[in-house]
C-alpha cells in the first residue's frame, strides 16, 4: 500500500497545478484582450465598443477562474492544500514525491497557513 500515498499526493498536486495553469492562461488572454481594446481606445477606433468590453472581460475571467478553483479544490482538505502550497513557494515547483514534505517545511521562511 505504499503506492497509495504517492498516488494521493499526485492527485493533490495535479489539482493545484491545473488550477494554477487555468488562472495563468485565463489572466494572460484577458490581459491581451484588454491591451488590444486599450489600443483601439487610444486610436479612437470603435472606442465606445472597446470601452464597453473591458469590464465584462474581467468579470467573466474572474468568474470562470473562481468556478474552476472551487470545483478543483472542493475535494481537498485545508491541510493538504497548505502543505503543497508551502512546498510550492519554498521549492518553486510542484513535486509529486512525499519524502521531503515535512523536512523542507522546517527550513522555509514563508508560511502561508
Amino acid at each position: 500500500m505504499d503506492q497509495y500515498d504517492w498516488q494521493k499526493n499526485k492527485a493533490i498536486v495535479d489539482r493545484l497545478y491545473y488550477t494554477e495553469r487555468v488562472w495563468e492562461t485565463s489572466v494572460f488572454f484577458a490581459t491581451c484582450f484588454t491591451a488590444t481594446n486599450l489600443l483601439f481606445i487610444r486610436k479612437n477606433y470603435f472606442a465606445n465598443m472597446a470601452r464597453s468590453r473591458l469590464a465584462p472581460t474581467w468579470l467573466y475571467t474572474i468568474g470562470f477562474c473562481s468556478f474552476v478553483t472551487f470545483v478543483m479544490m472542493k475535494p481537498l482538505r485545508k491541510e493538504e492544500i497548505a502543505v503543497q502550497t508551502r512546498k510550492r513557494f519554498s521549492m518553486g515547483k510542484w513535486l509529486y514525491s512525499t519524502y521531503h514534505l515535512d523536512e523542507d517545511l522546517k527550513y522555509t521562511s514563508f508560511r502561508l497557513f
